[in-house]
């Protein structure tokens, strides 16, 4: 009965055992290690069979030394391992020590029980210290100084919490997540080609790593880099990449999402991208998806990727080529232009004289187009982007004071061109900026041929001006007699002869 019994009960360890190795179940991970129990049922079972068989001997004694010995060993893994979940419980962290303290703690119990064990059976003599030594070997391996370099690697990164189990890490250009660390080995788990990386501990030791979790576990940097045409403005093309980045969901605001330029190359601007995810898991949808991101924005914008090519261009396909863009460009603008009250009075050639003659500029990102101070000079029209006026001490970027910003649309600058005056205020862009240059001479030209348009113009900008001033009526009339006044003078002195 006794052995039916302790046959049964070794099945039932067989079947913990193997429920506890596959993980199949969520209880599994609770199930303790049962290893030595299985080695002390069945030296039992040897034990109670060779009694039945009236078996008797060193061999007896020797399977009963085993039985006990793996019992106590069976109960140290045991308390280890509510050690170890009590710890990983109450962590404020929710992770538990290294699984190699643990492997060092049952090791040292191990050695300690069989020599006690050994000692009281009056066994400790040079054959069971031969026993000892071997049960050191076959934990050590083959290759002791380098099984020792490893174990010594081992303990120097969990002493100094280079990383822990559960971190996602790069080592030596390997990539994954820290799923054990071993006397010997580290192990991770690469979840793109979803295998397991083994390396040994004492290159880790020697290598570089790279801690994406440290020093904070509740988001991850990540990075993007792309190669963005040369023709693309650089303001244009960081706030593409900006915009992409902040519209994809899995990317936080916070930290801050930052494009940086690495270099200027032979086909390409070379850009990369750095922003933060919370679940690093998430990384290869994440970059798969601003990939697609930048070609489909890209498209849309009217470039395409760059990649090496070698063109022969003749004088006739460059001139051709420039003069479509340029057609273009001055299409854009008059259309623009077209439907600002400014420019109601005048005739589509005469905007379009404008369009064809005068200058479409680019500025990034906080550039001053204007300074307060500059005398006369042209106006601007806003084709893209955003810039800030701005008053104060220009030569302290600290005391200066934002009044208002200026959008797509807007016009600038237009009093101090069309009156030669100082310009009240600093412009400074504060995105990518295209603007529609209006010299002197093109306004100039206009109103030497059209007075109609002088009237025009002075009315609309005494009406702006009345509106931001509160002028009275009688103040909005004389406000636009002496605009008039200015401007006749100015491009009088400016452009007679």
């Amino acid at each position: 009965m006794q052995l039916i019994s302790l046959i049964a009960l070794w099945l039932l360890l067989f079947a913990f055992g193997r429920l506890r190795s596959s993980r199949r179940r969520r209880f599994s991970r609770f199930i303790p290690g049962v290893l030595f129990f299985q080695v002390s049922l069945t030296a039992a079972l040897l034990s109670r069979l060779f009694a039945a068989m009236e078996f008797s001997g060193d061999v007896v004694d020797w399977i009963g030394i085993v039985e006990r010995i793996a019992l106590y060993i069976a109960f140290v893994e045991l308390m280890l391992d509510l050690i170890w979940a009590l710890c990983k419980r109450f962590s404020p962290s929710q992770t538990a020590p290294a699984l190699i303290l643990k492997n060092i703690a049952f090791v040292v119990a191990g050695v300690v029980i069989l020599a006690a064990e050994l000692n009281s059976r009056g066994f400790l003599t040079s054959i069971g210290s031969a026993a000892i030594l071997g049960g050191f070997a076959f934990i050590l391996g083959p290759g002791s100084a380098s099984q020792i370099s490893n174990i010594s690697s081992a303990l120097s990164v969990q002493v100094e919490r280079q990383f822990s189990v559960g971190d996602w890490v790069k080592i030596n250009g390997h990539q994954g997540m820290v799923a054990n660390i071993s006397l010997n080995n580290t192990y991770l788990h690469d979840d793109v080609d979803d295998c397991y990386v083994v390396m040994p501990n004492s290159l880790i030791d020697t290598g570089t790593i790279v801690n994406y979790s440290r020093p904070s576990d509740q988001y991850f940097r990540f990075e993007v880099a792309v190669g963005l045409p040369l023709d693309m403005p650089p303001g244009l093309a960081i706030e593409m990449l900006e915009r992409i980045a902040m519209d994809h969901s899995s990317v936080l605001s916070d930290p801050p999402i930052k494009v940086f330029i690495r270099s200027i190359g032979e086909y390409s601007i070379d850009y990369f991208i750095k922003f933060y995810v919370s679940d690093f898991r998430h990384r290869a949808r994440v970059r798969r998806e601003i990939f697609c991101g930048i070609w489909y924005a890209l498209n849309r914008a009217g470039y395409s990727l760059p990649y090496p090519q070698h063109e022969l261009h003749t004088f006739e396909l460059s001139e051709k080529r420039d003069a479509h863009n340029a057609a273009q460009q001055q299409e854009a603008s008059f259309r623009m232009m077209r439907n600002l009250d400014l420019f109601e009075s005048l005739s589509d050639q005469e905007i379009r004289g404008i369009a064809s003659h005068d200058r479409v500029l680019n500025f990034h990102t906080g550039e001053c187009v204007v300074r307060r101070g500059e005398v006369g000079g042209s106006m601007y029209v806003i084709l893209e982007g955003e810039c800030a006026v701005l008053i104060g001490d220009q030569d302290d970027p600290d005391l200066m004071l934002e009044i208002t910003r200026l959008s797509k649309g807007m016009i600038f600058g237009e009093i101090a061109a069309l009156t030669n005056a100082a310009r009240t205020a600093s412009v400074r862009a504060t995105s990518h900026l295209e603007l529609q240059e209006i010299s002197q001479r093109q306004v100039s030209d206009i109103f030497l041929s059209n007075d109609q348009a002088m009237s025009a113009f002075a009315k609309v900008m005494t009406s702006r001006e009345a509106e931001h001033q509160r002028f009275t009526p009688e103040q909005q009339q004389n406000f636009e007699s002496g605009l008039i006044d200015r401007m006749v003078t100015t491009f009088g002195r400016l452009f007679s002869g």
